[in-house]
């Protein structure tokens, strides 16, 4: 918030006359400072800018200086952010750059801005300057892994170490370039896989055609590293083409989403068919075909979909509560999920790539679609469908994506359609449904027993998931019953203050209100969460909470400003209750609530009390899947050296049924009350193997004896800090260290 409203989103670059006097640059320097102090932006930066123009050159400036305007820089940058005045957040930026090019704050501050507008690209030259610049400056290199992310997404790790999948390829291309099928096109080759395989015959000529500029410029790389004259990369949509780039007898493509249609794979093949095979009478596609299968089961994990624990405390018993924008189905591993198959599988199409009237049907007849019934095999819930396929890659080599199959491929997950509303089922009972392919995307819809439901409530997954936590859930009642202690509320001054519940679903808050009649704040991040009002003010209703009991405040703490209405009202609060952890593993920012205010409000009780952050030595296969890329899993062909410069040294976001093999017991750290930190301890290995990863995972003390670990959390996941693949003996000793700097947290180990 700026200091005046009159210049609250200021345009500070057209206000600014560049014409400084040299002979007054103390002057303009002072003033600067008197107006960053009064946060007077606009003026202090004009003032600055004429300083640092009245110099020979701005670095010749002080560091103190220099500190003074990056803090301004950034906090400028915070405002415009919010006012979404992006023309003028740049200017200011890159303003500040020309002065200090090396300034890795505003690098690191302008790529990250550039990253979140989707403009990756141009964010990593930033980010790569940021980390040039300077070592071990964590904000830089987590947005830069975040970046190289975007830029090469996960799964691409994953298909190139399927040896299975990689296999059969190599295989079925070798058995039809054999055959005189020589002029190859290969539709979203990535870095290149199916392209090399096909050149490995020296007879062959190849197009890739890749719509990634990143991975089309490795593509060239790694055919040159692999000295593949004969393939030519084509950086494009292969649809956008109007005509033949080559001569094409034979079509290689891997364009397949867990469901099969989900990468635009008919429109693809259409287009293929009427533009990009030249030899219309004799020619091949790999793969030439496909089945998709589906099978009824009962999904007995947390769904991400639907509230599945009822909190009969909160009268939450009889509500139906879904995700407000369910995908039409979520790509699952359903060989580590809880599932009881309540049909046999079904199969739901048969596909074959030579026939275009029928690619043709599916893609662009708005009428076309199946009916399937499943029999069920006994009496149950039915709540999803499951989706996976089957690719004849030639007329002998077929691969399965079966999660029931221990041969099946692992690059693909599966599909599951979530059911918006479970079903009793019988035994022997036939339950229909009608599926067709729209926009790409496959979709079920049911017949049988169709919705009844008349008021569904719909929010965000994030409480869906929170909701769905039994031991959360548990931890957080027993807070409240704390709460409700006579004896523990003469603890406090005032017991009658109300309570702070920045929770995305403030459980603590409507316990208290509802038992206890204490007005609690919640909070909201942005506008989209008021639509999360109804539902909230519908468990009031329930529970004979008045409405004034609960005060929604905004909360702007995810945009590192200074907490916009939480100060206000906090220092009104006996307690407050914060949510340090994001569910993705990570330090949440709403932690830096509870640094700021301990000191100064010392009568507000602020909870977690205490946050720990435990760490473990293991070894798990699937962070080297996951994340590095071996050249012999891609047939000792040299494309590691590229795909690995994409990974990164955290692997985050990992569920409870992560596979892994302990190699010590676990330390721990406490997240200190401080913006920036780094403690080291040692770790003894207690048995003798391999270690690739630091696992981690946080216990939090909320009060006295009331503590919750994420460790087997559904809502809040885990996360790995990659370290290189070593073996390990009993009793070796390490140094684990960790650095914090702000919510960016690190860790790696010490000789």
């Amino acid at each position: 918030m700026l200091g005046s409203s009159d210049s609250r989103v200021p345009k500070i670059l057209s206000q600014i006359a560049l014409k400084p006097n040299k002979m007054n640059s103390t002057f303009y320097l002072n003033k600067a400072k008197e107006c960053f102090k009064n946060n007077n932006y606009p003026d202090a930066y004009e003032n600055f800018v004429n300083y640092f123009d009245s110099l020979d050159d701005p670095l010749t400036s002080s560091p103190p200086v220099q500190l003074g305007f990056t803090k301004l820089v950034c906090r400028i940058g915070i405002v415009l952010e919010e006012a979404n005045d992006t023309e003028e957040l740049l200017k200011i930026y890159l303003q500040a750059i020309n002065f200090f090019p090396n300034n890795y704050i505003i690098l690191n501050n302008l790529g990250g801005y550039l990253f979140k507008m989707g403009q990756v690209d141009i964010a990593r030259t930033y980010l790569d300057k940021a980390v040039a610049c300077i070592k071990n400056y964590l904000p830089a290199e987590k947005n830069l892994m975040h970046c190289k992310w975007r830029q090469i997404p996960r799964w691409h790790f994953k298909m190139l170490n399927d040896t299975g999948r990689n296999s059969a390829y190599f295989q079925a291309i070798k058995n039809i370039t054999s055959r005189g099928f020589h002029n190859v096109i290969d539709i979203g080759a990535g870095c290149g896989l199916l392209s090399l395989m096909a050149a490995d015959n020296p007879e062959v000529n190849v197009t890739a055609i890749e719509e990634n500029k990143i991975l089309a410029k490795m593509c060239e790389n790694v055919m040159k590293e692999n000295q593949k004259s004969n393939v030519k990369v084509i950086n494009c949509y292969s649809t956008k083409l109007t005509e033949a780039p080559a001569p094409c007898n034979l079509l290689v493509t891997e364009i397949f989403d867990c469901a099969i249609f989900g990468e635009r794979m008919l429109e693809t093949l259409l287009h293929a068919h009427h533009v990009l095979i030249t030899e219309k009478n004799n020619f091949k596609i790999v793969p030439c075909g496909a089945r998709l299968y589906a099978a009824a089961i009962n999904y007995r994990d947390p769904q991400s979909c639907r509230v599945v624990n009822r909190i009969p405390e909160l009268n939450l018993t009889d509500m139906c509560i879904r995700h407000i924008t369910p995908d039409s189905y979520e790509a699952e591993d359903l060989s580590t999920k809880h599932i009881d198959y309540l049909s046999v599988p079904l199969k739901v199409f048969d596909i074959d790539f030579y026939d275009i009237l029928e690619l043709n049907d599916m893609a662009n007849n708005m009428e076309f679609s199946k009916i399937i019934e499943f029999e069920c095999l006994q009496d149950a819930t039915l709540t999803s469908v499951a989706i996976w396929f089957e690719l004849d890659l030639d007329e002998e080599i077929t691969i399965t994506t079966d999660p029931r199959c221990q041969e099946r491929v692992k690059c693909w997950e599966q599909g599951v359609c979530h059911l918006h509303h479970p079903i009793e089922v019988k035994k022997g009972e036939k339950i229909a449904f009608e599926v067709t392919v729209l926009d790409s995307q496959l979709r079920f819809f049911q017949i049988t027993k169709p919705n009844t439901c008349v008021s569904c409530w719909l929010v965000s997954k994030e409480i869906i998931s929170f909701l769905n936590d039994v031991p959360l859930v548990k931890e957080m009642m027993t807070l409240a019953n704390k709460f409700m202690n006579p004896d523990f509320l003469k603890k406090f001054p005032d017991p009658n203050k109300p309570v702070m519940d920045l929770m995305c679903f403030p459980l603590l808050g409507f316990m208290l209100a509802a038992k206890k009649g204490c007005q609690f704040y919640t909070t909201i991040k942005s506008e989209s969460d008021y639509q999360y009002m109804d539902f909230f003010d519908h468990i009031l209703r329930l529970n004979n909470i008045p409405q004034g009991k609960m005060i929604v405040i905004e909360n702007k703490i995810g945009h590192n400003t200074t907490m916009c209405g939480i100060h206000k009202y906090l220092k009104e609060c006996k307690a407050c209750l914060i949510d340090p952890i994001s569910t993705d593993g990570s330090i949440h920012p709403t932690i830096a609530l509870k640094e700021k205010i301990r000191p100064d409000q010392p009568d507000i009780f602020m909870m977690p009390v205490k946050v720990v952050v435990k760490v473990l030595l293991i070894y798990s296969e699937q962070l080297e899947v996951w994340n590095v890329v071996n050249d012999r899993n891609v047939f000792d062909f040299k494309i590691a050296q590229f795909m690995n410069e994409y990974t990164g040294s955290e692997h985050p976001d990992l569920d409870s049924d992560f596979v892994y093999k302990e190699y010590s017991s676990p330390i721990s750290f406490t997240v200190d009350d401080k913006d920036y930190v780094k403690k080291t301890q040692n770790i003894l290995v207690t048995e003798t193997g391999h270690i690739n990863a630091l696992y981690t995972w946080y216990e939090m003390q909320f009060c006295g004896n009331i503590d919750f670990s994420t460790k087997d959390s559904s809502h809040l996941k885990k996360s790995c800090y990659l370290l290189d693949h070593r073996a390990v003996e009993l009793g070796d000793l390490f140094r684990v260290v960790m650095r914090r700097e702000g919510t960016y947290l690190d860790f790696r180990l010490e000789e």
